[in-house]
This record gives C-alpha cells, sequence and structure tokens, in this order.
C-alpha cells in the first residue's frame, strides 16, 4: 500500500532533534523530550497499525476493540491477536510513556525518557520488519 506519508520519517526527526543536543538557555529542554517522545510514539503507533492492517484478519481497528479501549489499545489487542505478544509489550510501555509526555505538564522528562522514546521504536520497527 502506497502513503502519502512515511510513519518512518517521524522517528527520523525524532532522532535528529535529539541528536542536535539543544542547549537549555536557547529551548526548553521539557518541550524537545516531550516531542521526541510524542513523534517517535507515533511514527510507532502508525507503522504497528499499518503492519497489524497487513498481517491481520480485519483492515481496520473497530473489530480489534473491546469496551472503551479506543485505537490505541485496538492496536495492542491485535498484536496480541496477531502473536506479537513482545511488540505488544513494548508499544503499550511506550504509550504511557507517551500519556506522561503529552499530557502531565507537571512530570519532569528526562533525556533519559527521550531516549528510552528511541529505544522502543526502533525496537518496535526492527521486530515488525
Amino acid at each position: 500500500m502506497v502513503h502519502a506519508f512515511v510513519p518512518e520519517h517521524l522517528l527520523y526527526l525524532s532522532q535528529y532533534l535529539y541528536d542536535c543536543h539543544f542547549n537549555s538557555d536557547r529551548f526548553d529542554l521539557q518541550c524537545i523530550y516531550r516531542t521526541i517522545i510524542s513523534r517517535s510514539y507515533y511514527a510507532a503507533y502508525l507503522y504497528t497499525r499499518e503492519w497489524v492492517f497487513s498481517n491481520g484478519i480485519y483492515n481496520n481497528l473497530e473489530n480489534y476493540m473491546i469496551r472503551d479501549a479506543g485505537v490505541h489499545k485496538a492496536v495492542i489487542i491485535a498484536l496480541n491477536k496477531l502473536k506479537q505478544h513482545k511488540v505488544a509489550s513494548k508499544l503499550n510501555e511506550f504509550r504511557l510513556l507517551r500519556v506522561v509526555a503529552d499530557y502531565k505538564i507537571v512530570n519532569i522528562i528526562t533525556e533519559e525518557d527521550a531516549e528510552k522514546a528511541l529505544n522502543l521504536a526502533n525496537d518496535i520497527f526492527s521486530q515488525l520488519k
């Protein structure tokens, strides 16, 4: 399937942001780290969702949803149904990290959190290729 957008490019952008080693005198590092986590999560989520569509029984997430799971949890459910338990676990861990980065503004996000996000994304990509 051809797409106008390649999820992996978000991961490249996130890695670029991480590699720039921004100076805290000029940039809000919380903003940088949170952006790295959020964008690398969406790279992994979108890639994984498309993998599920290509390898699963269904071509939409509604068939994987239970109760009020939502589309992010539906991908995790689908991965487990497709026997991709390690990837499902990593994506769920990543989802929780992304929720903190996007919504918990009182929490301090560290460079290590951003690095963990990049590692999770790279692991997810490599396990599904």
